[in-house]
């Protein structure tokens, strides 16, 4: 009987492997394989195009609320600095990028939705207070104050502000007489968009505020603010020829003690010029001439103290 190889191997000594000589690949196979893999390729890139151009935001459409100064097209147009990153940026990240871009948007809450191709922006925008005019002190070694008697050079700059300060943007003053001016001093120009931290121009927003919150009937004549000296500030009315000094700390009652005066100082004028109903000029017929001022001969009113008013000028 002939043994198998299989034993025969094992006890003549160990078995090798014996390995097929490598093809030889012509250059025809080369070419072929070539193609094969520049078709994946391609097709690869092609199905990925088509996945990128499905989330892009190039043709975004937009659900916007809140918008008022803004329009769509606006918003649109700065988005469309950024659009490459709208997609991998966060809501937080495009919220920002908005803010930071345009000035009268205070808040901004942003949604997206990549399927659909959407997105939803939700704004608050800043509301228009006052203008601030800034006068820019071109040496600033050089006291500025107020109550200072040197000439100095100062440029005259114009913001709208809202009512934290901040800058909204920069404007002509013929055009916004109707807004109350808030007048500062300062040795740089406020950034667009940034908040005025001065304390001067803090303070006279907050009077403003109080004017149209608890005297609206002086709020709507309030021409001019300026609070560079707390201690006397410099208010102006349409309705008012002369100037009228308030204290920082007598605000409320300064502001009452005005409103008393121009009710008692209009109803002198009327009485003067006889167009008062006949029933208020008997009332008033016997009134000392003394108690109705002529305005012309004073130059401010001074209303720093609790129930006091003083009329004085430069001859007083």
């Amino acid at each position: 009987m002939f043994k198998s190889r299989k034993n025969h191997q094992k006890k003549d000594g160990p078995s090798h492997r014996i390995f097929n000589p490598r093809k030889i690949r012509t250059p025809r196979y080369r070419a072929r394989r070539t193609i094969i893999l520049g078709i994946v390729v391609v097709t690869a890139l092609f199905i990925g195009k088509i996945i990128l151009s499905f989330f892009n935001f190039e043709r975004v459409s937009f659900a916007l609320s809140g918008n008022m100064h803004y329009t769509e097209g606006q918003i649109y147009d700065v988005l469309g600095e950024n659009l490459d990153n709208i997609v991998t940026d966060s809501e937080a990240e495009t919220a920002r990028y908005l803010k930071d871009n345009l000035s009268y948007i205070k808040e901004v809450h942003v949604t997206k939705n990549l399927v659909k191709r959407q997105l939803t922006i939700q704004v608050t925008e800043r509301k228009v207070l006052a203008y601030l005019n800034l006068l820019l002190v071109d040496d600033p070694k050089t006291d500025y104050s107020p109550k200072s008697n040197k000439k100095q050079k100062k440029k005259e700059h114009f913001y709208l502000i809202d009512q934290e300060g901040y800058v909204l943007e920069s404007i002509k003053p013929e055009h916004y007489d109707k807004l109350t001016k808030i007048t500062d001093e300062g040795e740089h120009i406020p950034e667009i968009g940034k908040q005025v931290k001065s304390t001067t121009t803090q303070l006279g927003i907050q009077v403003l505020k109080h004017v149209r919150l608890r005297k609206p009937e002086i709020a709507k004549d309030l021409m001019c603010i300026d609070a560079r000296d707390a201690k006397k500030i410099l208010i102006q009315l349409r309705n008012l020829p002369i100037q009228v000094w308030i204290a920082a700390d007598m605000v409320e009652v300064g502001f009452h003690n005005l409103s008393l005066f121009i009710n008692q100082h209009a109803l002198s004028t009327l009485q003067n010029q006889g167009l008062l109903p006949v029933e208020n000029q008997k009332r008033h017929k016997d009134a000392d001439p003394r108690q109705r001022p002529s305005l012309s001969k004073y130059t401010y009113l001074d209303a720093r103290y609790k129930d006091i008013l003083y009329l004085g000028g430069a001859n007083k």
